[in-house]
C-alpha cells in the first residue's frame, strides 16, 4: 500500500515491479522478524508464558508459539508493499481467522501448563485438556469459514469461476471445470485440509517450515507467471488477471519463516505453535485455490497431505479394530519410535533432526518436480 503512494507521487517505475515489492517484502519482513523475535522471547519468558515442559532433547525451554508475531510481521509488511486487491483481502481473511482459531489452543496450553506445576492438573490430563477448542469444534470452524471465503471469491472473483489445471494436461487440449456445487466443497477441503496438514506437521522443531516454504515458492512462482499473459500463453496455462498482487504477500510470509528458521533451528528458542501452523496451512490452501492448482497439491504439499492422511488412518483403524495402524500419529512419530526402537541412529535429538531432514530435503524434490509438471510436462 505505501509502496503504490510512493509510486503514484514519484514516478519511480522501480517501484511498480512486483519482483522489486516482493523482494521488498521478504527481506522487510526477515529484518523485523530478525529485530523482534529476541525481545518477543524474553518478553515471553519473562512471564514464564511457554506452552511445553522441558525435556532431555530440547536443552533450552521453549516459549509461546510464534504465530501471533508472525501475524503482526505479515501485516505491517503487507501496509508497506502490498496492493490490495481481492487475492489479497481473501488470503488475508483466511490468514488472521486460522490464526486466531489456533491462538485461542495456544493460550489454552499456557494456562494448562500452569494448572500442571501448580498442581491442579496432572501432567497425563493436559495432553486432553490442552485445547481451547475441541477437535470437532475446531474443524467445524475451519469449514465454515473456509465456506464463506470460498462462496464469496466464487462470487465476486471473476477468475475463480471453476476451472482447474490437471497434471499432464494441457489446457489447449482439456481445462476441466467443476460446476459450482464440486467447486465450492473441492475449494473449502483443500483450504480445511492444508490447515490440519501443517498443523499435524508442526510437531518437531523446523519440521512443517521448509515444506511451507516450498509450497509458498511453488504458488508464487505459478503466481508470477500466470499473472502474464505472453507466459501463460506460451506455457499453456492458465492466464489469470490480478494474481501477482499476491506475490509480496507470499514474500512477506517467507521472509518471516525464514527469520523463524534462525532462531528455531534445532535446539529451538520458540516454537510455531498452532497460531503459527494452523494460519500458515490455511493461507497456503487459498493460494492452491487462486492459482488454480489444487490437483498439484498432493505432489507439492505431498508432506502436509501425508501427516493428515496418517491422524485419519490412525483414528479410523482403531475404532474399526481397537488397535494402531501407526506406531504413533502423525506418522513423523511413527519413524521417530521406529528409529528410537532400532537404536542406530543416537539420541532422541539426533533422530529428530534426521528425520526433519529428510522431510526438508524430499520438500525441496517435490518442488522442483512440480514445478516441472506445471510448466512443461503437459
Amino acid at each position: 500500500m505505501l509502496i503504490e503512494f510512493i509510486y503514484r507521487h514519484t514516478s519511480l517505475y522501480l517501484l511498480n515491479s512486483r519482483l522489486f515489492s516482493t523482494g521488498l517484502a521478504t527481506v522487510t519482513a526477515f529484518t523485523l522478524a530478525v529485530l523482534l523475535f529476541p525481545p518477543y522471547i524474553r518478553f515471553l519468558r519473562k512471564f514464564g508464558l511457554s506452552a511445553e515442559f522441558q525435556s532431555n532433547d530440547r536443552p533450552t525451554e521453549p516459549v509461546m508459539p510464534a504465530g501471533i508475531l508472525f501475524l503482526i510481521i505479515v501485516s505491517i509488511t503487507t501496509l508497506l508493499t502490498v496492493r490490495i486487491n481481492s487475492y489479497v483481502i481473501s488470503g488475508l481473511v483466511i490468514y488472521i481467522f486460522f490464526s486466531v482459531i489456533g491462538a485461542v489452543d495456544d493460550i489454552a496450553k499456557v494456562v494448562n501448563k500452569r494448572r500442571v506445576m501448580q498442581g491442579t492438573l496432572s501432567k497425563a490430563d493436559y495432553q486432553y485438556k490442552a485445547d481451547g477448542i475441541s477437535s470437532g469444534l475446531r474443524l467445524t470452524l475451519y469449514i465454515v469459514i473456509s465456506l464463506i471465503v470460498a462462496v464469496l471469491a466464487y462470487e465476486f472473483i471473476p477468475n475463480i469461476n471453476g476451472t482447474v489445471s490437471l497434471p499432464f494436461f494441457s489446457i489447449v487440449k482439456q481445462y476441466p471445470y467443476l460446476p459450482f456445487w464440486l467447486f465450492i466443497p473441492f475449494m473449502t477441503l483443500t483450504i480445511a485440509v492444508l490447515a490440519n496438514g501443517v498443523n499435524f506437521t508442526d510437531g518437531f522443531d523446523t519440521l512443517a517450515t521448509v515444506p511451507s516454504i516450498t509450497s509458498l515458492l511453488f504458488v508464487g512462482v505459478i503466481s508470477f507467471v500466470s499473472s502474464n499473459s505472453t507466459w501463460s500463453n506460451y506455457l499453456l496455462i492458465p492466464h489469470i488477471v490480478g494474481l501477482q498482487e499476491l506475490l509480496p504477500l507470499i514474500g512477506a510470509v517467507i521472509g518471516t519463516l525464514l527469520a523463524y528458521l534462525w532462531y528455531n533451528s534445532p535446539p529451538s528458542t520458540i516454537i510455531m505453535g498452532d497460531s503459527g501452523s494452523v494460519g500458515l496451512g490455511g493461507f497456503i490452501g487459498i493460494l492452491f485455490v487462486f492459482t488454480k492448482t489444487g490437483f498439484f497439491l498432493p505432489i507439492v504439499a505431498f508432506i502436509f497431505l501425508l501427516e493428515f492422511v496418517s491422524v485419519l488412518i490412525q483414528i479410523g483403524y482403531f475404532k474399526l479394530t481397537r488397535k494402531r495402524f501407526f506406531l504413533m500419529a502423525p506418522i513423523h512419530h511413527h519413524f521417530q519410535i521406529k528409529m528410537q526402537r532400532s537404536g542406530c541412529y543416537g539420541g532422541p535429538f539426533e533422530i529428530k533432526s534426521k528425520i526433519m531432514w529428510r522431510f526438508h530435503i524430499l520438500s525441496v524434490l517435490l518442488l522442483v518436480f512440480s514445478l516441472v509438471l506445471f510448466l512443461k510436462v503437459r
